[in-house]
């Protein structure tokens, strides 16, 4: 388990956001016909048609009205003898442009990445950071064929994580790897007896599907933006189905032709490598952690000799599940976090508490990565990259690749792949998938210096075959530059300067105007993971005991101030009182302190950066962490008043009453702060 690759998933704002619609034509789309839209593409063997649906992901009302949803009909294969009744569903989405005189040339995304990943699941993302184009055209989103949302879908269910804990327990080891051979195998059995070609799903056939789409949506001529292995299928469409295109921006590029399993193993040495650098630049992280790398060899080495144990929620029943995480996790993660600048600001923060053995930190990463798991389609990837990325790789390259520094002994992030493609068993394609792709049609391509899986060294090598490319590098953003419009909008603001001209160098003035890594170290993290713990149990799970004792002690403290201030009014009235001496004030001491503490917390946790709450609390919040125990006292203080005036008859019945139940829910509050670990100093 990646122990860190949830926090990634966790922090890519639009990206990782499941967004979903259902809604009438956008004003920009009004001339598309919505039903019959037929392919004139000449290697289709069916007619393809597009028709509109309600929309399968959840639709934010205040965006209803700029999202148009509707399904494409492409047949599984397009050879000659294909059978024409298989067809596939490839859902869309329609995001209308905010100018009132949007371009004619929309934008089309086809994927996510992986391949795998659903593109629909991105809606969030474009129409909340991506003004750098609906300001001026309409976006297309497309499922690619195979992805979650495609029907039919080569999502394996079979491997969610839930399969692989038994008793109580998540599998590891070779225990984990039999299972999982197991339930891929049932994974392609299944799909086969549907009657799934396995090996009509590559990009070639996706490029196709693109190719269609245009052709019923009656666009002369769109513009096409590739993320991450989306690059790849950019690429494949630019060479194999070019008509139409207008420009192309290819955002973490994974060319056809870079034999991804040898050259990983360095992109994610040099985006250590950059890790370290901008951290030994920064005044606040070179003294925090001055041997960072050190640590890093030291958390490795500790995990791989004992794998760190810790208890983590199930994914569906949310029972006590037992973990370990290993060195090979631990990489694994921090390729994952790479990914994300912003998550690498709390990089060096974890590594160091990584190498000091903190179980704490490595728990809350554990539960991120398992809440956020299975969100691949599995077969996808592996129809994919087992037909044009697997067979090119040489395994005595990748070896050699795999000695070139100590670090890549804890690295395990392509291991078993000859195996899986042997068990998913697609056909290797010609050799024309593992070639450069040529092609004069205008091309921006951008690179981030953290970026572990797609470095700058691809896009410069993709870059060489292209007849009007722009190669840019981002030296402090992760993978996708242009998609990190939400951390950063410079790769964003190039994009759209291109995509208003793709003839015209854009302006990148803004890339040696970006701030340095604003790095989150220990000087600004009280480490507790009892936020994130909190966050779990009350917003993600809403566990019912908990919200009820919650819920309960709010209602009486409050109740408490309102009796203590008519207590109070009557008192000076009549400058006497039916409650037991100097209980009231003890009571509305006890229940003040504990409201003020909660307030205190929640404007804390609205206003507080989001990675530190994820490993603590900021370190200027002590003084709100002495307030429950002032209210602790108070409510001691209440209880040995109200134990007295019960045993002497003191005051009315009614007052002891109350006064009890609020002590009472001080006690209960007390020992919920303590069972949730937020009593601390």
């Amino acid at each position: 388990m990646a122990a860190l690759r949830a926090l990634v998933r966790a922090a890519l704002v639009g990206t990782t956001v499941v967004l979903a619609f259902a809604m009438p034509a956008p004003a920009a789309a009004a001339s598309v016909p919505v039903t019959g839209w037929s392919s004139t593409a000449p290697t289709a063997v069916v007619e393809d048609t597009l028709e509109t649906t309600d929309c399968p992901v959840v639709v934010p009302p205040e965006h209803a009205e700029r999202i148009t949803c509707g399904v494409l009909t492409v047949p599984e294969r397009r050879a000659a003898g294909s059978d024409p009744e298989r067809t596939l569903s490839l859902p869309v989405a329609i995001i209308a442009s905010t100018s009132r005189d949007p371009a004619s040339d929309p934008l089309v995304y086809p994927t996510n990445g992986g391949p795998g990943q659903a593109s629909l699941t991105s809606l969030g993302y474009f129409l909340e950071y991506a003004d750098w184009a609906s300001d001026e055209r309409d976006i297309i989103l497309i499922a690619q064929r195979g992805s979650a949302l495609a029907d039919p879908s080569l999502d394996c269910p079979e491997l969610d994580s839930a399969h692989f804990i038994i008793d109580g327990k998540r599998l590891s080891g070779a225990d984990r790897d039999a299972r999982y051979e197991r339930q891929l195998a049932a994974c392609r059995d299944r799909l086969i007896a549907e009657g799934v070609d396995l090996a009509a799903y590559t990009s070639a056939e996706s490029a196709a599907d693109l190719a269609d789409l245009r052709t019923a949506l009656e666009y002369d001529e769109w513009n096409l933006y590739g993320m991450s292995y989306g690059s790849r299928l950019a690429l494949t469409t630019m060479r194999d189905r070019p008509e139409g295109l207008r420009a192309v921006i290819l955002d973490g590029v994974y060319p056809p032709h870079i034999n991804a399993y040898e050259e990983t193993p360095a992109a994610l040495l040099a985006a250590i490598d950059t890790l370290f650098a901008e951290c030994a630049a920064d005044s606040e992280c070179s003294d925090q952690y001055p041997d960072l790398d050190e640590s890093l060899s030291a958390a490795l080495d500790r995990a791989a000799e004992t794998p760190f144990s810790v208890t983590v929620k199930h994914p569906v029943d949310r029972s006590p599940v037992a973990v370990e995480v290993n060195d090979t996790d631990l990489l694994g993660g921090l390729f994952d976090a790479l990914y994300d600048p912003n998550v690498v600001r709390v990089l060096p923060y974890l590594i160091d508490r990584l190498a000091r053995g903190d179980v704490e930190a490595v728990t809350t990463l554990a539960q991120q990565n398992i809440d956020y798991a299975d969100q691949t389609a599995e077969g996808l990837y592996l129809s994919v990259e087992c037909a044009e990325e697997a067979p090119f790789n040489d395994d005595t390259r990748i070896a050699a690749a795999l000695e070139a520094d100590p670090l890549l002994d804890h690295y395990a992030i392509h291991d078993r792949f000859r195996e899986d493609c042997a068990a998913w068993g697609v056909a290797t394609l010609p050799a024309t998938e593992n070639a450069p792709v040529a092609s004069g049609i205008p091309t921006l391509l951008t690179s981030g210096g953290f970026d572990p899986v797609t470095p700058r060294a691809w896009s410069e090598a993709a870059a060489e075959h292209l007849s009007v490319p722009y190669v840019f590098h981002f030296p402090r953003m992760g993978h996708g530059a242009v998609a990190g419009s939400w951390f950063d909008d410079c790769a964003a603001s190039i994009a759209q300067q291109f995509l208003r001209d793709p003839v015209t160098p854009p302006d990148a003035s803004c890339i040696d105007a970006t701030p340095a890594v604003d790095f989150v170290t220990a000087a600004d993290i009280r480490p507790t993971s009892a936020i994130d713990r909190l966050n779990s149990d009350v917003v993600q799970d809403r566990d019912p005991l908990q919200i009820a004792l919650l819920g309960f002690t709010i209602i009486v403290f409050v109740s408490t101030l309102v009796y203590g201030a008519v207590y109070g009014l009557v008192w000076l009235r009549h400058r006497r009182g039916d409650a037991p001496g100097g209980s009231v004030l003890a009571a509305v001491t006890s229940a003040g302190l504990n409201l003020a503490y909660l307030g205190g917390l929640l404007f804390v946790l609205l206003n507080t950066d989001p990675l530190i709450l994820r490993f603590g609390l900021p370190t200027g919040v002590w003084p709100l962490l002495i307030v429950p125990f002032a209210a602790i006292g108070a409510a001691i203080l209440l209880v040995v008043l109200l134990v007295l005036a019960w045993m002497r008859d003191e005051g009315t019945t009614g007052h002891r009453i109350a006064l009890s139940v609020s002590a009472l829910a001080s006690m209960v509050f007390a020992l919920w702060l303590l069972a949730r670990g937020l009593l601390m100093l």
